[in-house]
C-alpha cells in the first residue's frame, strides 16, 4: 500500500487507468453521469479481487454491486516484472517497505508489463438492466472514477485486481535478491530519501564481518561539537550522555551487573553530573521532591550508583533477620567501642558516635554520618559487609566533625 507521500510517484499510473478507462466506457454518457455519482459520494468501499474490482454503488434511493472486470497477468508476466523491479533499489525499497512502487506505472520501467490494462481489457457488470447487458452503466463508470482516485493513494488495489498482492510481489522480489545488494537508494528531487526505505535495504543486505578497531583510543566527536540552538542540550551535555551511553554499553558488554536504575535515580544521575544542578528546581517540581533531599540523593549517588540515591531517601527492605545479624556483627566488631547500635526504620544506627549503615537495593551496605539534627548524609565506603561499611562511616565522621 502506498502512503500519501507517494501521490506524487503514482501520477502516470493514475493517469493510465484514467485514460484507458475513458476509453473502454466508448464514449457513453455514463462516463459524466459516473463521475458526478462518483462526487457525490454514491460509490462504497471497492474490494479487489482477482479479475475484478467491485463496489456498491447507491443511486436514486437504490444500491447497485457494479463491477469492473480486468485480466489477471500470467504467472510468466509476475516473473518479468519482479526481475525488472529487482534491478531497481528505489522500487526494491518500496516493496520491502510494503508499498507499491512508483516503476510499475511505466511498461519502460517495468519489462514491459502493463499494470494498467488496455481499455479493450476492461469490461463492466452490474446489477442494474444496462449491467446485465455488459455495457457500461452509470454505476460501474462511477466505480471507474473512484478507482481512479483510489489509485493516487492504494495502488495495491490494482495489483490485488491483476492477480497478485504488493506482499506477494514484493517475496517474489526478495526471492530473486537472495544474498546480493540491492544497491544505493536514489535521493528525490529534493535530495531526501525516506528514512524506512533505507532501513528497509539496508535490513535486506547480507551481513558484513565488523571491522577490526580499537574504540578506546578513537577521540569521541562529541569533543568537537558546538552548542546547538536553544532549547537544544548544550554540546558538553550531549558528551556526557555518549559517555553514559558508551558506559552502560561497555558494562552490558562485560557482564556487569545493573544496578537498581530507574526514573528518579536517573534523574539524580543527571543532577549529580556536572552543571546539573542547574537543573535542580525542575527536578524538585518534576519529583515532588525537596531540593534538599535531591542534594542529598546526589551525594548518594556519587557514593553509591543508584542504589546509594535510594538508599539516601530511604533504606531498602531486607529481613528483619538480616538486620539482626549485621547489628551482631557490628556488636561483635572491635570498630565499636562506645555506644548501642539501634535498628530502626531498616537501618542500623549508632547514634552517640553519630554514624549508621543502610541497606541498599545493589545488595550492599550503605554508609552514612549525622549532619544535623535526624538529618543523615551518604559517605563513600558502601560494600557487602556490614562491619566494614560501618567503619567507612566512622571514618567520614572523623573526617567531617558535626555541623553546628
Amino acid at each position: 500500500m502506498t502512503g500519501s507521500g507517494n501521490t506524487r510517484n503514482m501520477a502516470p499510473l493514475v493517469a493510465a487507468w484514467k485514460q484507458a478507462f475513458h476509453l473502454a466506457t466508448n464514449g457513453s454518457g455514463s462516463y459524466g453521469k459516473g463521475l458526478n455519482l462518483h462526487r457525490n459520494g454514491a460509490v462504497a468501499q471497492i474490494h479487489a479481487q482477482p479479475g475484478r474490482l467491485a463496489a456498491a454503488v447507491t443511486a436514486k434511493k437504490a444500491t447497485h454491486q457494479a463491477v469492473l472486470l480486468l485480466p489477471e497477468l500470467t504467472d510468466n508476466q509476475w516473473d518479468t516484472l519482479a526481475d525488472r523491479l529487482a534491478g531497481n533499489p528505489q522500487a526494491v525499497a518500496d516493496l520491502l517497505a510494503h508499498r507499491v512502487p512508483a516503476a510499475i506505472a511505466d511498461p519502460g520501467h517495468a519489462g514491459g508489463v502493463a499494470i494498467v490494462p488496455d481499455a479493450e481489457e476492461i469490461t463492466f457488470s452490474c446489477s442494474c438492466p444496462t449491467g446485465h447487458a455488459g455495457r457500461a452503466c452509470d454505476h460501474s463508470a462511477a466505480l471507474g472514477h473512484a478507482v481512479t482516485d483510489r489509485l493516487a493513494v492504494t495502488a495495491s488495489i490494482l495489483l490485488g485486481a491483476r492477480g497478485m498482492s504488493a506482499r506477494s510481489l514484493a517475496a517474489l522480489v526478495r526471492d530473486l535478491m537472495a544474498d546480493t545488494d540491492p544497491g544505493t537508494l536514489p535521493a528525490d528531487a529534493d535530495g531526501t530519501v525516506r528514512a524506512d526505505q533505507l532501513y528497509s535495504l539496508a535490513a535486506h543486505r547480507p551481513p558484513h564481518s565488523p571491522p577490526d578497531i580499537d574504540l578506546d583510543p578513537i577521540v569521541p566527536v562529541t569533543t568537537t561539537l558546538h552548542d546547538p540552538p536553544i532549547p537544544g542540550p548544550r554540546a558538553q551535555d550531549l558528551a556526557w550522555m555518549t559517555q553514559d551511553a558508551a558506559n552502560r554499553a561497555r558494562a552490558l558488554l562485560t557482564a556487569i551487573p545493573d544496578p537498581p536504575h530507574d526514573d528518579l535515580a536517573d534523574t539524580v544521575r543527571i543532577l549529580a553530573s556536572p552543571h546539573g544542578i542547574d537543573r535542580l528546581p525542575t527536578a524538585a517540581d518534576a519529583t515532588g521532591l525537596t531540593e534538599t533531599t535531591l542534594r542529598a540523593m546526589m551525594i548518594g549517588y556519587r557514593h553509591g550508583g543508584p542504589a546509594g540515591a535510594h538508599a539516601t531517601l530511604a533504606a531498602a527492605t531486607i529481613p528483619p533477620s538480616t538486620l539482626e545479624q549485621a547489628a551482631e556483627a557490628l556488636r561483635a566488631s572491635r570498630a565499636v567501642t562506645l555506644g548501642i547500635i539501634d535498628i530502626a526504620d531498616g537501618a542500623i544506627t549508632d547514634s552517640t558516635a553519630g554514624v549508621q549503615i543502610r541497606p541498599g537495593l545493589d545488595g550492599r551496605w550503605h554508609p552514612f554520618t549525622l549532619w544535623r539534627a535526624d538529618e543523615w548524609r551518604p559517605a563513600p565506603g558502601a560494600c557487602d559487609d556490614p562491619a566494614e561499611a560501618f567503619r567507612a562511616a566512622r571514618r567520614a565522621r572523623a573526617a567531617r566533625p558535626l555541623s553546628r
